[in-house]
């Protein structure tokens, strides 16, 4: 990636967006660019810290270590998305592991120039902003997961994705179709409870799906998780 096209991606991130031209011209002259194969572990839960990570194309998961080999996920990367920056707040090791679920290419940026840029007041305040957002997920994502409702947790987690992803479609919302693998590493459950999950949610025509979207009925499944966990009460 040339230096042109590298300041264009990091000009496109969110939270980079309104960065003065010296301080992304800063961002641009320290960041090196990272392939990553498809299911390479980019970095891992409990390595140092030193640097966080732009993703400008492919996708990537986020998990923590669960039971025996089990892996948690908490949450999916994509372009435009960053990575890793919460550890460089605190210089602690990371808390989480980062592993490419198709091949991904990633801007680097080392801790020095984030905190170079945490001196502006006001990038420091969207960046509190941002961790505020990330932590919130967090614990909304620890109180689904908690729930014993199986199709509580998948409603959670379905609802989620289309906040993060969702296109409107009428009264439904359209969002990239998930294998039943990834939503049960999602909410902590097997891919057989996920299966008999959905097809009940489709019979209540909560969700549809074809080789590529799934169409959701977010209304609907908030109906039908609470009153699954009611029952489970």
């Amino acid at each position: 990636m040339n230096r042109a096209a590298l300041k264009a991606a990091l000009a496109q991130v969110p939270l980079f967006s309104e960065l003065s031209a010296e301080e992304l011209e800063l961002l641009t002259s320290t960041a090196r660019s990272l392939n990553a194969r498809k299911d390479a572990r980019v970095f891992e839960e409990g390595s140092p810290a030193d640097c966080c990570y732009v993703m400008t194309s492919g996708r990537a998961r986020v998990v923590v270590a669960g039971a025996g080999d089990a892996e948690i996920v908490l949450g999916t990367v994509r372009p435009k998305g960053l990575v890793g920056e919460l550890a460089l707040f605190d210089h602690a090791a990371r808390s989480a592991t980062l592993i490419a679920i198709e091949p991904s290419h990633f801007l680097v940026i080392p801790s020095t120039s984030f905190e170079l840029l945490r001196r502006n007041p006001a990038f420091e305040r969207r960046i509190v902003a941002h961790v505020v957002g990330t932590l919130r997920d967090a614990d909304e994502q620890v109180r689904a997961v908690s729930s014993p409702s199986s199709l509580a947790r998948l409603a959670w987690c379905l609802a989620k994705l289309a906040r993060q992803e969702g296109e409107s479609d009428g009264r439904l919302v359209a969002i990239p179709r998930r294998t039943h693998q990834d939503l049960a590493e999602m909410i902590g459950c097997s891919r057989e409870t996920v299966s008999r999950k959905l097809e009940l949610l489709k019979r209540r025509k909560c969700v549809s799906w074809d080789r590529q979207t799934m169409k959701l009925d977010l209304a609907g499944l908030g109906r039908h998780a609470k009153a699954d966990m009611e029952v489970g009460r």
